[in-house]
C-alpha cells in the first residue's frame, strides 16, 4: 500500500470513528411514549451476519444495504463480503468473500450486482451464481453506490473522481478528476444520476456538477454549499419534471433547473440522503436529525419529525408511513399525512443504521441492516 493511500484510509475511518462517536451517544429520549407496535410494522427475523464487532473492519459499522431482486435479497458487510439469500424464508443463496468486506451500498441492473469492496476495487457480480465477472481498481475505497444506465456503470470516490466503466467488462471509459484542496469530508460520495446525454454528481467541495456522458467533459456547475463545517454534497441528485433537487451536508436542499443549475428555490435543512418525491410532496432525510415533509413547488414546510439521535437513513414511503433508520440507535415510522412518531424499535445503543433500506412493495416487507451487522425483515402491517 502507498504511503497517500495509507494516509486516505486513516483519515477516513478517522473522521468515520468520530462521526459515528457523535451519533451514537447522544440522544434525549424524545419519542418515550413510542413502542414497537405491531399494528404498524411486525419482525419478521433477524440475521446476525458478523459474530463480533472486530469483524467489522476499521470502522466499526456497517455501510452497505440490502437490494431486492425478483425472490432475492442481496447485501454486503465487512466481515464476509457479498451475500445473497432468499427472504421469505431467511436461507441463504451463495456468498462471496471479498477482501475488506463490501464498503459501500449495492447497484444493480437485470444480471450484475455492482460495489465497493474495501480493497480498494469496484465489483461486478452476477446475481444468479455470485461468481465474479470483474473487479477494477478504483484505488480509493470509499465510493458511492453505482449506478448502472445505458450498458455502462458510474461511480464517485471520496477524492472527488467520477469513473465511468464498460459494466459488461469493467473497461475503463472515462474519469472526472476535481482538483480540490484538501479538508475535513463525511465518509461517502455522491451517487450519480445519468440523464440524456448528463451525469450529475455532488462532490465534497460543494459542487454539483454536469459532466457529458460521452467523455467525461464538464458541461456546468453550480455550489451548493453554504454551511460552516462539511462542505460535502454527498447526497445523489434527484430529477423530477425538469427540476433537480440536491441537498448539501450542512447546508440546505436546493432544487435546481435541469439545463444550466439555475436555482428555484433552497430549504434551509440540509443532508446526505438522496430525498423521496411522492406527488406534490417532498421528503427530505435531514443530517440536522428531523425528517422534514415540504411542498414540491415552493418548499413550503408541511411537517418536521425529530429524531431521539443521530441523522437519518435513506427513506422508505409506503401508502401510509415514512419508515426510517437513525445512526443512534432506532428504526421508526411515522404517520406521513401528520408527521406524528407511531412506531419505533430499539437496536441498541450505538448500533443504529448507515445503509439504505430495501422495500418490497408488492409484499409489503421493509429490509434495515444495522451498523451492528444484524438484518432485520419487517412485515408493514395494512389495516
Amino acid at each position: 500500500m502507498s504511503k497517500g493511500r495509507g494516509l486516505n484510509l486513516a483519515l477516513s475511518g478517522f473522521l468515520a470513528i468520530l462521526l459515528l462517536a457523535t451519533a451514537g451517544c447522544s440522544g434525549r429520549n424524545i419519542h418515550s411514549n413510542l413502542r414497537a407496535d405491531p399494528e404498524v410494522l411486525t419482525r419478521s427475523w433477524t440475521l446476525p451476519t458478523r459474530k463480533d464487532v472486530s469483524q467489522a473492519g476499521d470502522r466499526g459499522a456497517e455501510y452497505s444495504n440490502p437490494v431486492l431482486h425478483e425472490n432475492t435479497l442481496i447485501f454486503g458487510n465487512q466481515a464476509v463480503g457479498l451475500i445473497a439469500l432468499y427472504p421469505t424464508i431467511n436461507q441463504q443463496r451463495w456468498s462471496v468473500e471479498i477482501p475488506g468486506g463490501v464498503i459501500s451500498e449495492l447497484g444493480l441492473d437485470q444480471s450484475s450486482v455492482y460495489f465497493g469492496g474495501g480493497d480498494g476495487f469496484l465489483y461486478s457480480v452476477n446475481m444468479e451464481t455470485g461468481k465474479i465477472n470483474w473487479r477494477y481498481e478504483i484505488r480509493n475505497p470509499v465510493i458511492s453506490k453505482p449506478t448502472v444506465a445505458g450498458g455502462r456503470v458510474f461511480v464517485t470516490s471520496s477524492d472527488d473522481t467520477v469513473h465511468a466503466l464498460d459494466a459488461g467488462t469493467g473497461k475503463w471509459l472515462w474519469h472526472y478528476k476535481r482538483r480540490t484542496a484538501a479538508a475535513a469530508t463525511i465518509l461517502g460520495a455522491s451517487a450519480p444520476l445519468v440523464d440524456g446525454n448528463e451525469v450529475l454528481a455532488g462532490l465534497s467541495d460543494g459542487f454539483l456538477v454536469a459532466l457529458s456522458l460521452s467523455d467525461g467533459q464538464l458541461k456546468w456547475e453550480r455550489k451548493l454549499h453554504q454551511g460552516t463545517k462539511f462542505t460535502d454534497v454527498d447526497a445523489q441528485p434527484l430529477m423530477d419534471s425538469g427540476v433537480v433537487y440536491a441537498p448539501s451536508y450542512d447546508g440546505a436542499l436546493y432544487a435546481l433547473k435541469r439545463q444550466g443549475g439555475e436555482v428555484l428555490w433552497r430549504f434551509d435543512a440540509g443532508g446526505s440522503k438522496k430525498v423521496v418525491i411522492e406527488n406534490d410532496r417532498l421528503y427530505l432525510p435531514s443530517s440536522d436529525g428531523n425528517i422534514y415533509a415540504l411542498q414540491k413547488e415552493g418548499a413550503k414546510l408541511l411537517w418536521k419529525f425529530e429524531l431521539d439521535g443521530g441523522t437519518p437513513t435513506q427513506l422508505v414511503v409506503t401508502d401510509r408511513y415514512v419508515i426510517v433508520g437513525s445512526s443512534f440507535q432506532y428504526l421508526y415510522a411515522i404517520d406521513k399525512t401528520t408527521g406524528k412518531g407511531v412506531y419505533r424499535f430499539d437496536v441498541g445503543n450505538g448500533s443504529g443504521f448507515y445503509g439504505s433500506p430495501a422495500f418490497d412493495a408488492e409484499k409489503q416487507r421493509v429490509y434495515f441492516l444495522s451498523g451492528a451487522g444484524n438484518l432485520y425483515a419487517f412485515r408493514v402491517r395494512k389495516l
